[in-house]
């Protein structure tokens, strides 16, 4: 197989609303590679502030991106925000941003320019064949890219938002999506659906043991953890100190597949995924890099797939029940766990097997 690099087009952002790119039906997709170019002012009537942008602002300006297939099966959806990071932890380096100018929540008076940049991935990242998972989509009758677009306000965390005066203008903002592609893939070749969304769940009160039902039936490469108290990434929702060491835990019924310490986990994660994170989620280096060695805060990677082999996979084909459970603190007015699962779906059989 050969490969295709190309720019496949462009959107323009318009607050909230909804638009759809359609995607060439040619040949085997590897990867879409997304660049948020924005343009932004803002401003309190205080004109300083101790409060500040949400975790590699402006990706917030891209609330949702879903691939969807043949118009009902939607294959990737998750926000830019998370994809950023999720990459980070993919690819052992974080994608570009340049938004330093972005940090804190003084007035921004002149338009600043600010990019960020994400990547979505049909290949199996860390695999042994990446090439398991490409999206064929010469036999497909359409593929979408399918981009929701947030507001200026939402790459400002909820205590700025809340201040007196707060508005954020969005000048311009475009969205450029190119492509890798490969070319001359055998004919009757199958492969496997990297799948991915987000399963949400609220943290109302302090728990031992918070519960995350998650689908069963597929193949699941991994799942990441991601804690947010008020808007913002936190590790106060599953706390790591000489006092307190909150566990996450996954199980079906009494068989448990991972336990684990929560901040532990965190600190494997660095070493396993070869992650250098130099910033604090919140802090003007989170928006370029600075010299530090940290985790990434509010980040928690389940992985099964330790050598590169997806026969590693969690397969829960055979499970009556999968839940995630949760020893948590509820730091916040507005916590949660997102959970973002790596499923993949095995092709149909062919006719007569």
């Amino acid at each position: 197989m050969k490969i295709l690099e190309r720019e496949i087009g462009s959107i323009q952002f318009a607050t909230t609303q909804t638009r759809t790119l359609p995607l060439p039906r040619n040949y085997a997709y590897r990867t879409l590679q997304l660049v948020l170019v924005a343009k932004m002012t803002r401003e309190t009537t205080a004109g300083t502030s101790s409060n500040g942008c949400k975790d590699s602002a402006p990706a917030q300006l891209v609330r949702n991106i879903m691939i969807r297939a043949n118009g009902r099966d939607v294959i990737k959806n998750y926000d830019m925000e998370t994809l950023h990071r999720l990459d980070e932890m993919r690819h052992g380096v974080r994608p570009h941003i340049y938004a330093e100018a972005w940090s804190g929540g003084d007035d921004v008076a002149v338009a600043t320019e600010l990019i960020v940049t994400a990547q979505i991935d049909f290949e199996m990242w860390r695999a042994i064949r990446p090439i398991d998972t490409l999206l064929d989509s010469a036999g497909l009758a359409t593929l979408e890219l399918i981009i929701q677009f947030g507001t200026g306000m939402d790459t400002m965390d909820e205590a700025w938002q809340a201040e007196a005066g707060a508005a954020v203008v969005v000048d311009s903002a475009t969205l450029y999506v190119a492509s890798v592609e490969a070319v001359g893939v055998p004919a009757g070749t199958a492969f496997m659906t990297n799948k991915e969304y987000m399963i949400r769940s609220q943290i109302t009160a302090a728990s031992a043991k918070h519960q995350i039902p998650l689908p069963v039936a597929n193949l699941y490469r991994s799942f990441v953890l991601k804690a947010h108290s008020d808007g913002l990434q936190c590790d106060g929702i599953l706390p790591f100190s000489s006092t307190a060491q909150n566990s996450i835990t996954l199980l079906s019924g009494t068989e448990v597949f991972k336990y684990r310490i929560a901040g532990g986990l965190q600190a494997d994660n660095r070493l396993e995924t070869g992650m250098q994170i130099p910033e604090r989620l919140a802090s003007a280096a989170a928006l370029n890099h600075r010299l530090l060695e940290l985790v990434l805060e509010g980040y928690y990677l389940l992985e099964f797939v330790k050598d590169g082999h997806l026969t590693e996979c969690l397969d829960t084909s055979k499970l009556s029940s999968l839940t995630l459970e949760l020893d948590v603190a509820h730091p916040g007015t507005n916590d949660f766990i997102d959970v973002y699962p790596c499923e993949l779906l095995m092709p149909p059989m062919p006719a007569g097997k």
